[in-house]
């Protein structure tokens, strides 16, 4: 048996990056590339995209992601000066046009298929039109000739005239034309001649299909309702439907609603309503739906009295196929192709007659209709109209023609016409044009690491992750240390030093296809820089994976120096925005980015992992060098280790360890770390406490050997922290053989694992930490064994497993994808109308205060707010603060006098997700306590709309 060669075919992608990826031929060229990628024949396909649109060109990635693999969509880069319509056919689109054919050329597929040939009239895409110098064989598909049937409509000036006439004259270049209906085929006939074409038709998709299987019921989406689904252009004629719901006879008028699905613009949106309106139908019968994905459209059919398509014109009627398909009757205008869709002329009307589709409506509504007929219809509507069938029809339609002799590279090159001031632009041009090809790198940047080491947890793991990823110091062939702190650009460091490295010509990168970025640094202040780097790698198809350490500054603001949640929340921003994954260093991170991406509803793919950080024990933490006396016979002692600030709970267990004293229990608490920022007022109660020197020890600095000791000779380590990343205080204790105390979070959970033995308290609550510690005392506890931990070695290795062979933890899917969104668009993170009562529901807790800050100015007062609505919240309104939600106060004084009603505000950082919870603080100026206020009532706002009304009471 004689085996088939694979067919290697190019594909323009162009109508995947232009306002046709909205429309109905967006949707038929991508169900086409799906069911041709996995045809039986084994069709290799490649796909290219015009880089002059890069947002585009990236959505458009995005959506052939899992169809088309990346390494097979190429880009190429057109220049011209606007659309063909508006600019004419300008010198520029003519040397684009022959940059593309020189593309394909050099991509040398069996054969080029230009999938919408009349692109780029108002836009800057340049399709593929064949042609003499074209070195494979080309084919074209054809959908229909509207604006020539419409000239008054679509051609009123020249200039679109001959855009059109030039475009449709083409057609005779390719060596095959398809056409999708019996119409197309007729008008393609008409307008360009005796050239040959073959029917190809179109279909229905089979993840439509599989909606149709799964959603058995009929359950009406609204009541009463007719459908139309697409676009408000005139020829789709929906100015007729007003008037025929106000001929139809009978209680049917006074009850059905029109439901339009599909994007209208704004202004469109207001006209429609001002001619519903004009008609007397009342304001809330028209339903605008908007976009909706395929799920939510198959309800929308099943659900509907009928669907009706009023179009002047068709080249097929997809839509009408759809509704078929879910059994729903489709009233359909009598022209184009609607006929062979729909079947029966029963459904049939003259689009330009309301009366008629008024009779429809009224026969569909009266259940005339006969019911097995439609499902037997539906049915064979399924069978008929398959891509499995197109597509092999497009597959026998290609082997049937020879190929062409490729041309010799000089024609193409005197077709350019290179004209005096071109001689540098146009090889520039056709540089871009030829296809790139290069080994994969891996880009970690390594920015404010390199630039101004402070030493900082994360700079540490960045230093420690570089040492192991690269051995010898410097980066090599296939991996760079790379950084940008300016505008000049991105650069490699040819070895890892002290001092911040040189910016030399040299050692500038430049994107190429196949890069992965690896932002493994805390670069928050450059994170405006990088979008100029990284949008290219994107659109060259390669992945930008940005490092998520924690997500405290989001959720955890007032545990945070009060500057860094709006810089960390910008670079979040920025970092969703542009990156393909994120790679967190735990999976209780990884969980909450989940779930934030959830609670957004973020309209993109993102790929989600995590990896273990390293723990290399020095020999000096292995050492022993005591500071304090061995355990022996003295009283046990627990042990906490980390830098004194707000988040680490060290209130909470000196609040612990009074209650145990005061209730006879004889222990020590010992505290290792150095004061940090906002914490002042904790540390002088530490050291004027009476158990100081005593029973309580803060040790602000010890080397590695001290530490050792005292974990050596701890009973148990207490880790009490609100939030964290990580928590390598748990993983040392478990080196040492130690037990945790460790309050309930899911990150100790998860790092709890490494530990001897693990035990659990209620987050921020001194009783729960005093039961656990008395609950541990006891037990007889046995000598624990040692427990092992990655090295730094090992770490860097799970990071660069995940990252480089993707080896992802899970892969956030939206359930309402909008790939064409701007990169900007996060999804749902800002407040769009004003909350009604039951998005409104929240709990608000006090969770310490109030305590004077570290300047003295303000009594510091901390409540954790849990979202209970089904709303996402923000601070952030349709264009500024207007209607976003925020923390505040009102001050009154012993006698419940209000002091001061409107004050400063504590906005969320990002966003407040449905169920979550975020910590935030309001800073009370002392001076009003001291003119007199005795309490503050803490409360929620809305702006310019309502406060909550369930105010946190708090004794100042």
């Amino acid at each position: 048996m004689t085996s088939v060669k694979p067919l290697r075919l190019w594909v323009d992608g162009q109508c995947l990056q232009t306002e046709s990826r909205k429309r109905g031929i967006g949707r038929y060229v991508l169900d086409l590339l799906r069911a041709l990628s996995s045809h039986e024949s084994g069709i290799e396909l490649l796909v290219s995209l015009n880089a002059a649109m890069p947002d585009a060109t990236i959505a458009a990635r995005s959506l052939l992601s899992g169809i088309v693999p990346s390494d097979r969509i190429h880009v190429w880069h057109g220049k011209v000066e606007g659309g063909e319509a508006d600019y004419g056919y300008t010198t520029w689109r003519s040397r684009s046009e022959l940059a593309l054919v020189h593309h394909v050329n050099q991509l040398g597929p069996d054969v080029a298929l230009s999938a919408s040939p009349f692109e780029g009239a108002v836009d800057s895409a340049v399709p593929y039109l064949g042609g003499s110098l074209s070195g494979v064989r080309t084919a074209a598909i054809f959908y229909d000739a509207i604006p020539f049937r419409f000239p008054d409509r679509y051609m009123r000036d020249l200039r679109q005239r001959e855009y059109y006439h030039r475009r449709l004259s083409g057609y005779k270049n390719f060596d095959v034309v398809f056409t999708i209906s019996d119409f197309s085929s007729q008008e393609f006939q008409h307008f360009v001649g005796s050239k040959e074409y073959t029917l190809i038709g179109t279909g229905i998709s089979d993840a439509f299909v599989q909606f149709i299987d799964d959603i058995s019921e009929r359950i009406p989406t609204y009541e009463n309702y007719i459908l139309y689904v697409g676009g408000a252009d005139w020829r789709k004629n929906l100015g007729i439907i007003p008037p025929a719901i106000k001929k139809i006879s009978g209680p049917l008028r006074e009850t059905l609603k029109f439901v339009i699905v599909g994007e209208i613009a704004p202004r469109e949106e207001i006209e429609y309503r001002r001619i519903w309106e004009s008609h007397g139908l009342p304001f809330d019968r028209l339903v605008l739906a908007g976009a909706v994905d395929d799920k939510t459209l198959v309800r929308l059919y099943k659900g509907a009295l009928a669907l009706v398509q009023p179009s002047f014109m068709e080249g097929f009627g997809l839509t009408a196929l759809e509704a078929i398909a879910c059994g729903t009757p489709a009233i359909a205008g009598r022209a184009g192709a609607l006929p062979e869709v729909v079947g029966d002329s029963a459904l049939l009307f003259d689009p330009a007659s309301s009366l008629d589709l008024a009779q429809k409506i009224e026969t569909v509504a009266a259940g005339k209709l006969d019911a097995q007929k439609l499902e037997e219809l539906a049915r064979d509507r399924i069978d008929t109209f398959s891509w499995r069938k197109v597509s092999d029809r497009v597959v026998q339609g290609l082997r049937e023609f020879d190929r062409h002799t490729v041309l010799p590279q000089v024609g193409l090159v005197e077709a350019l016409g290179v004209k005096k001031g071109d001689e540098q632009d146009v090889p520039t041009l056709m540089a871009l044009a030829e296809p790139e090809t290069a080994s994969p790198r891996l880009l970690v940047d390594a920015s404010a690491t390199l630039i101004d080491d402070h030493k900082t947890g994360i700079q540490r793991v960045v230093r420690r992750i570089c040492e192991n990823m690269f051995p010898h110091g410097s980066s090599n062939e296939g991996k760079y240390i790379s950084f940008c702190d300016d505008q000049s650009g991105w650069y490699f460091a040819k070895e890892w030093t002290g001092h911040p490295p040189s910016k030399q010509s040299p050692n500038r990168l430049r994107p190429q296809a196949g890069d992965t970025v690896l932002m493994l640094d805390s670069s928050w202040p450059f994170h405006t820089l990088h979008p100029a780097f990284l949008r290219p790698v994107l659109i060259k198809g390669g992945d930008v994976i940005s490092c998520l350490y924690d997500t405290v500054p989001l959720r955890s603001a007032a545990f945070c120096h009060e500057g860094m949640p709006p810089v960390f929340s910008a670079w979040f921003q920025t970092a969703l925005a542009y990156s393909t994954g994120f790679v967190c260093i735990s999976r209780a991170v990884a969980d909450e980015l989940l779930n934030l991406l959830e609670g957004i509803r973020f309209p993109r793919r993102m790929k989600v992992g995590y990896w273990q950080l390293g723990a290399d024990f020095a020999a000096g933490l292995a050492s022993s060098k005591p500071i304090r006396q061995s355990k022996g016979a003295a009283r046990p002692y627990f042990l906490m280790v980390g830098t004194l600030e707000p988040r680490k709970g060290h209130r909470v267990a000196l609040d612990a360890f009074e209650a145990l004293w005061a209730d006879g229990v004889d222990v020590e608490l010992v505290i290792v770390g150095k004061v940090g920022w906002g914490i002042l007022h904790l540390a002088d109660r530490i050291r004027h406490h009476a158990e100081f020197g005593k029973r309580l020890h803060l040790h602000e600095k010890v080397d590695d050997s001290e530490l050792g000791a005292l974990y050596k000779n701890c009973d148990a380590l207490i880790a009490a922290s609100f939030a964290e990343g990580f928590g390598l205080p748990i993983v040392e204790a478990g080196h040492f053989g130690k037990p945790v105390l460790a309050s309930d979070i899911p990150v100790f959970r998860e790092v709890g694992k490494g530990a001897a033995e693990a035990h659990f308290f209620e987050v921020g609550s001194p009783a729960a930490l005093a039961a656990a510690v008395k609950s541990f005392l006891m037990r007889i506890h046995a000598e624990l064994p040692n427990t092992s931990w990655p090295t730094w070695s090992e770490s860097a290795a799970q990071l660069e497993n995940v990252v480089t062979r993707q080896n992802w933890y899970k892969v956030y899917e939206p359930q309402f994808p909008r790939p064409f969104a701007p990169l900007t668009d996060l999804g749902d993170t800002r407040m769009m109308a004003v909350m009604e009562e039951e998005q409104r529901a929240h709990r608000l807790e006090l969770v310490e205060g109030p305590y004077r800050t570290d300047d003295g100015t303000a009594l510091k007062i901390v409540a954790s707010v849990t979202n209970l609505s089904k709303t996402v919240w923000s601070s952030l309104g349709p264009t500024g603060g207007h209607m976003g939600i925020a923390l505040s106060y009102h001050a009154f004084d012993s006698t419940d006098g209000l002091l001061q009603y409107d004050n400063a505000r504590t906005y969320i950082p990002f966003v407040l997700a449905p169920g979550d919870t975020n910590y935030l603080a309001v800073n009370v100026p002392a001076s009003l306590k001291e003119r007199g206020a005795a309490f503050v009532d803490i409360e929620l706002v809305q702006e310019g709309v309502r406060w909550f009304g369930t105010p946190l009471r708090v004794p100042i």
